[in-house]
């Protein structure tokens, strides 16, 4: 390897780096790294030109490759961090791979385009609008419009064979997902015209189509028949997949797919674009590369086309791939060794996880054409076989064997439960629940199937459907309105003798409530007045605001904030705001009478409203997919539902088959094992595991039915398998019969549980927008950043973000030296603005305001700005002392000298403030202006990459009179050394939850409000 002298400058590295030295601790890192890599990981770090790939088998140390080949790359060669490509498929993998490079790298690390594609497809789009006329001013569509619109066209299309009579929209969901998969593999309706088209005349020149003899002559023969139904399927596919892309662009929507299908038809067509972006990236590094699908892998090829032989390297492994579903294909992985011929061919075999006996297990799943090597030294285990009666004996098996664990001494976080599908949870979980082991679910799960946010549906219904008396009792039963069910009873009994009253009018009247005998009458006026005036609200203001109201005013948020699982409740109550945001920045005056309408079809069709997974808490064991464990690692895996047809001999019906011809890198060895996908996947999950593995099986269903084991488990080497005398553990369960009837006592954190908030603090870490809040009012800070609960945003806070984003994206342009001018600020402002959740008018008028100012500032500055910049740094997880990190992201950090010295600016909205009020100097002023860029100088003097000479505050809003105003100041050390030690002290306030009896000076504030109902 190339020896780095200490004090040499970082070759390559952008401006900001150039006299830059390698600091000795940070170039200790990485020969410390690099010396403990073995010999070919070394070859693959150290091979740093031309095309690569390198096959990694799990636990075979690939990220730890990628990052280091990077660093290498910015040690040793003339190429600015910025020029480094690495995708990847998970926000979770970026971050990883991030955090690796920056502890060997130190701030370079920072300037890695490190992105997942659909990330990167976002940015090339954001950087040239005009290149893509078919997204830019459009909105993403949502799943539930996608299938409206998928109706609409089957009923407005003649159509034979995707329109059964019984049921016209039969195969809605099989023509929406064939669709997305063209997309995903890179073909155009026209494309798939030709395709299929092709498959038609294949097909009709077969010779052999008829029995040419006996009882059936010339019948056609019955695998033609079903060829050629799919055929017809596929041409009449072909007139719905172009009417879809017609209404999409005359709708101004665009779906999921379009990003990277879009990017890889420009980089196809235009060569200014595709000659930008060489220019730009030098180096490209795919992770995972066996999981990416046509139009991903084109899109990597025309990046990387500028050259013969680019210096491109892919890393990824043939059996985990798992992804086929969504469009990915091994073939990929082979068409890369045909397209560079002479690219440098590396196996990773060494295994620094698991034990040989898991490895040699796995193999006989899924071959390798090389066996992977167990160099992690554990004790070797069998792998454990358990067959249990029924799913609810496997359940407490599974619960007995993780107690047993972890009275063992096994740490809680090293245990995983593996299942097939999101569902196979919910019988494991509720068993653990019973059992009180702690645990957290790590897949995604739906909103509108939490019993809590269920209660909220009823309310809204209510609303949607007030005066009707069906929607009024499933309202009035809700438990946190507290209303005795004897006096629902007596409601609507009341109402019926009356000759059919209104129960409504009954509700209104406290006179008719007593007359009833119903004892707590004021519930009833209050909920009826509430009521009428969310119905009021809901014909007459925002969807958002009404549904705000509603979650406040109705009791719903302090009943989930005092749950014992409150934050996963409030998490799924955030998912379900994010996604009502979402709709209103698709249509300005969204109503809620259209949010219910909304969320009617998402319940018709079956549409999940997904809530991110919880993070994990220490002493949670996992429970999640196979295929979210994938990149994991556990000493113990205990696989779940070991039975043919959950893994293995899947039976899915195929409505529509795709031609195999537009597959553009189908290989022949996609073919050799049927259900490839389907032995990927229990390789996987067997190989999560270090030490030892557990697969379990119920020999009968819930209904009785017997079950066949997973082929899988038959296919592992008798010398490998340990199967285990369950006939004990039946009896225990047969004596333990009535913990199926044993309270649930549930294991999600409770926000008040000081643990949890700790873990959230720090995975969080303190901006400086959280420490203003917390010094307005702890509670603000508490309910706005740390749990944070849906809020609206104002009118003048999305104002603000799209002035931030348009004036972001016009430097970051500007920077490359492509200065486009005020019209271009001006455009990308509106189309910021656009995406915001605003009504009409406020739309209306911020945007005027925007262009007046926008215009004004850019007329006022424009000639005296610097180019050498670089816009919106991002800071994470700087640490000041134990337990004490700090974020930050940076509007604009300008170059001064050309090397280190930088003057931060923060752009503000709003009208400007004189240098007394930034500095905190006036009666009605906190100093929070100039305490934001003392917190700045903070995060870069911590950070190193920069010396911050001053900051400055620039106004984009003119003052009474039109002028334009900025305030540059220069920052002591004594102000960042006195920030630094409050921002400790409020640190040490928050984890030791000192402001928990604490309230702000302010009487009326509605964070404190919250705080008492807090029980």
């Amino acid at each position: 390897m190339h020896a780095i002298e200490r004090g040499e400058p970082i070759k390559g590295a952008d401006t900001a780096y150039d006299s830059m030295k390698i600091a000795d601790k940070v170039l200790n890192r990485f020969e410390q790294a690099y010396a403990r890599l073995n010999d070919e990981q070394r070859r693959a770090v150290d091979t740093i030109d031309g095309p690569v790939m390198v096959i990694a088998g799990p636990g075979t140390g690939k990220t730890e490759v990628l990052t280091m080949r990077i660093a290498n790359i910015i040690y040793r060669t003339d190429t600015p961090p910025g020029a480094v490509l690495a995708l990847t498929f998970t926000e979770s993998a970026v971050a990883s791979m991030r955090k690796r490079l920056v502890d060997l790298i130190g701030a370079p690390g920072y300037d890695v385009l490190i992105t997942t594609f659909h990330s990167f497809a976002n940015s090339v789009i954001g950087r040239y609008p005009d290149k893509f006329p078919e997204i830019i001013g459009s909105t993403s569509i949502t799943d539930v419009d996608q299938v409206r619109l998928v109706q609409d066209i089957i009923d407005t299309t003649p159509l034979t064979t995707l329109k059964p009579f019984g049921d016209r929209y039969y195969y809605l969901k099989s023509i929406l997902a064939a669709i997305n998969e063209l997309k995903r593999q890179g073909i155009s309706p026209a494309a798939f015209k030709e395709i299929a088209e092709r498959e038609k005349s294949a097909w009709g020149s077969t010779r052999d189509l008829y029995y040419a003899s006996g009882a059936h002559a010339g019948k056609m023969k019955g695998r033609y028949k079903d060829e050629l139904a799919h055929i017809e399927r596929n041409l009449e596919l072909v007139t719905l997949y172009q009417k879809y892309e017609d209404e999409l662009r005359a709708e101004k929507r665009y779906d999921y797919g379009d990003m990277i299908f879009y990017v890889m038809l420009a980089l196809e067509r235009d060569e200014d674009l595709r000659l930008s972006l060489q220019e730009t990236y030098l180096y490209f590094l795919v992770d995972e590369h066996q999981d990416t699908n046509d139009a991903q892998n084109r899109i990597i090829e025309l990046l990387a086309s500028f050259h013969e032989n680019p210096n491109i390297f892919v890393v990824g492994d043939e059996k985990q791939a798992i992804f086929r579903f969504q469009g990915a294909s091994i073939a990929n992985f082979f068409h890369f060794k045909k397209l560079y011929t002479n690219a440098a061919l590396i196996s990773l075999r060494d295994n620094y996880r698991g034990t040989q006996a898991i490895l040699d297990a796995a193999d006989a799943i899924s071959p390798r054409e090389t066996n992977l090597i167990a160099r992690a030294g554990h004790p070797e285990a069998a792998i454990s076989l358990a067959a249990l009666r029924s799913p609810d004996a496997e359940c407490f098996f599974i619960s007995e064997k993780v107690r047993a664990l972890t009275a063992a001494g096994v740490t809680p976080e090293e245990i995983a439960i593996l299942y097939r599908d999101n569902r196979d949870a919910i019988p494991i979980a509720r068993m653990l629940e019973k059992q009180n082991i702690q645990f957290a679910i790590e897949s995604d799960q739906d909103v509108l199937g939490d019993e809590d946010i269920e209660k909220l549906l009823r309310i809204i219904t209510a609303v949607r459907h007030f005066g009707a008396k069906e929607a009024l009792a499933p309202f009035l039963h809700v438990d946190f309105f507290d209303i005795p069910p004897l006096d629902i009873y007596k409601l609507f009994s009341y109402a019926t003798a009356q000759g059919h009253m209104n129960p409504y009018d009954v509700m209104k009247s406290e006179k008719i409530l007593d007359d009833a005998g119903i004892e707590k009458k004021e519930r009833f006026i209050d909920l009826f007045h509430k009521l009428s005036a969310w119905r009021h609200d809901a014909e007459n203001r925002g969807a958002l605001e009404v549904f705000e109201n509603i979650v406040r005013d109705s009791g719903f948020l302090a009943s989930i904030e005092n749950h014992p699982a409150a934050s996963e409740k409030i998490a799924k109550l955030h998912a379900l705001f994010e996604h009502l945001k979402a709709l209103v920045e698709d249509k300005k005056n969204y109503r809620f009478n259209e949010f219910f309408d909304y969320l009617e079809l998402v319940r018709e069709h079956d549409v999940p409203i997904k809530a991110s997974a919880a993070f994990l808490l220490p002493g949670r064991i996992h429970l999640m997919t196979a295929h979210k464990s994938k990149g994991q690692e556990f000493e113990y895996v205990i696989i779940a539902g070991a039975v043919a047809g959950k893994w293995g001999s899947r039976r899915r019906p195929e409505h529509i088959k795709l031609p195999r011809g537009m597959y553009r890198t189908l290989a022949a060895i996609e073919d050799v094992f049927e259900d490839s996908d389907e032995r990927n996947l229990f390789y996987v999950a067997l190989t999560r595991a270090k030490k030892e593995v557990f697969i379990t099986y119920s020999a009968t269903n819930r209904e009785g039915r017997d079950h066949v084991p997973s082929q899988f488990t038959k296919e592992i080497r008798e010398d490998l398998l340990m199967i285990l005398d369950t006939s004990a553990d039946e009896e225990n369960f047969a004596s333990h019969r009535n913990i199926e009837f044993r309270p649930r006592l549930t294991t999600q954190p409770d926000i008040k549980d000081k643990e949890f908030l700790n873990a959230l603090y720090g995975r969080q870490g303190l901006s400086v927008t959280a420490l203003d809040n917390y010094l307005e009012c702890p509670w603000k800070y508490f309910y706005v950043n740390l749990i944070r609960i849906p809020e609206m945003p104002t009118k003048h806070l999305m104002f603000g973000t799209a002035v931030h984003e348009a004036v972001k994206n016009y430097f970051t342009l500007r920077a490359r030296g492509d200065d486009r001018g005020v019209e271009y600020l001006i455009r990308r402002f509106e189309e910021e603005l656009r995406r915001q959740p605003i009504e009409q008018s406020d739309f209306d008028e911020s945007l005027q305001k925007g262009k007046n100012a926008l215009r004004g500032w850019w007329d006022a500055h424009h000639d005296r700005w610097i180019s050498n910049v670089v816009n919106e740094r991002r800071f994470a997880g700087i640490e000041l002392e134990p337990g004490t990190l700090i974020t930050g992201r940076i509007d604009k950090i300008e170059i001064l000298d050309g090397k280190r010295s930088v003057n931060v600016v923060d752009y503000k909205t709003g009208k400007p403030k004189s240098r007394n009020a930034i500095e905190g100097k006036t009666r009605n002023s906190d100093g929070d202006y100039k305490r934001q860029l003392v917190f700045y100088k903070l995060l870069l003097d911590k950070d190193g990459s920069y010396e911050m000479a001053s900051g400055e505050i620039d106004f984009i809003e003119p003052d009474d009179r039109g002028k334009f105003h900025k305030e540059r100041f220069d920052i002591d050390a004594e102000e960042v050394k006195g920030l630094e030690q409050k921002v400790i002290d409020v640190s040490r306030e928050i984890r030791s939850m000192a402001f928990w009896d604490k309230v702000c000076d302010d009487t009326e504030c509605t964070y404190c409000a919250l705080r008492k109902s807090l029980r």
